[in-house]
């Protein structure tokens, strides 16, 4: 299975469906309520939680790395 990326502003993170999937909550929700912002943890549960701003205006891209 290839490795996912979260490409956010200058940095990389792998991202697992999970968090892919609270990622995708918090889009919608930041864009359904026309703008706003909201916090995500990218791997909670864990000693680097990394949290991460979601808003409107950050570039945010999920990259996949292609099996060779």
């Amino acid at each position: 299975m290839p490795n996912r990326f979260l490409r956010y502003g200058d940095q990389r993170y792998i991202i697992t469906k999970e968090a892919e999937a609270r990622l995708d909550r918090a889009l919608e929700s930041v864009y359904s309520n026309g703008g706003g912002h909201q916090w995500l943890n990218l791997y909670p549960d864990t000693e680097a939680p990394c949290r991460l701003l979601i808003a409107s205006g950050v570039p945010i891209t999920v990259e996949t790395e292609p099996n060779d």
